[in-house]
């Protein structure tokens, strides 16, 4: 019942700040256009295998996805290599996907339930396998 008395109360206390008659400041319009800030670029992987892609769905799209980079060494300071690189992968045109994500980010899976796409990061290259 305190508790409740206190919520009150500060309600009150706040409810005074609004002063009758007072307008707030006008919105700024929208132009359609908001300036961003640049991201840095990841940049794209080459060394990548594409298994099984007799069982890719058919009319699949291109998709770009990050995932990490398997040249990165975490431990040695002097490596310049990215954290994070960009593949492709054809996924069904469909967007419900299930991503899950095993042995810290070097098993991806993106399940479309009939379809499903393996991301495997190995040790110089990453593995791309379609499962139908």
């Amino acid at each position: 019942m305190k508790s409740v008395a206190k919520l009150m109360a500060l309600c009150m206390a706040l409810s005074g700040y609004a002063v009758a008659g007072q307008v707030p400041p006008p919105v700024p319009d929208y132009n359609g256009v908001y300036a961003m800030d640049a991201a840095p670029a990841v940049p794209m992987f080459h060394h990548v295998k594409y298994k099984d892609r007799d069982e890719m769905a058919p009319c699949a799209q291109p998709k770009l996805i990050i995932v990490k980079n398997p040249c990165a060494d975490p431990c040695d300071p002097c490596n310049t290599q990215p954290a994070c690189v960009a593949i492709q992968i054809c996924v069904p045109t469909c967007g419900c996907e299930l991503v899950s994500c095993k042995r810290n980010g070097d098993r991806v899976r993106y399940d479309y339930g009939k379809y499903a796409v393996d991301v495997r990061i190995k040790k110089d290259y990453i593995e791309v396998d379609y499962q139908d």
